[in-house]
């Protein structure tokens, strides 16, 4: 069973999975080499994923397209994917913060009731990471990932 944090994902399936092309996943490994632990492992020359670290590459990714810089953005993304979000979870952050604590997770639900005194980043992570879960759940032969 494909487990939130197990990593059993290649780098070509990861990218796959995160919707990215894999010489984009390379250089953004390679701009930040030593942070490299917050989404994958190295085993031997080969580099390996979990769904999480996958789902943590994708929310990056929308943070980084939002104005983050890639550091930041990973920063957040690894903060607030501890543990599989649920499926109508959204972060909220202001634009503005830069630590990598900043914002916090509501339910879509409560978006509308969200009070907005000033910019914001709205992210669907919980639709985001089980789309991811799905794809995982697939590649490993159809079991289940570890998603609320």
């Amino acid at each position: 069973m494909a487990d939130w944090q197990n990593r059993d994902f290649t780098v070509a399936e990861a990218a796959a999975l995160a919707g990215l092309r894999r010489g984009t996943l390379d250089a953004w490994v390679h701009r930040i080499r030593d942070c490299e632990i917050l989404f994958s492992e190295r085993r031997g020359d080969r580099r390996w994923f979990s769904p999480q670290d996958i789902c943590i590459l994708r929310v990056g990714y929308e943070l980084e397209r939002a104005g983050r810089g890639w550091l930041t953005a990973i920063a957040q993304a690894f903060e607030h994917l501890q543990t599989p979000p649920a499926a109508d979870d959204v972060l909220v952050v202001d634009v503005m913060s830069v630590s990598s604590a900043s914002g916090r997770v509501i339910s879509d639900r409560d978006v509308e009731r969200l009070a907005v005194d000033k910019s914001k980043i709205l992210l669907p992570i919980g639709s985001i990471c089980a789309e991811i879960s799905e794809r995982c759940a697939a590649i490993y032969g159809g079991t289940d990932v570890a998603v609320s």
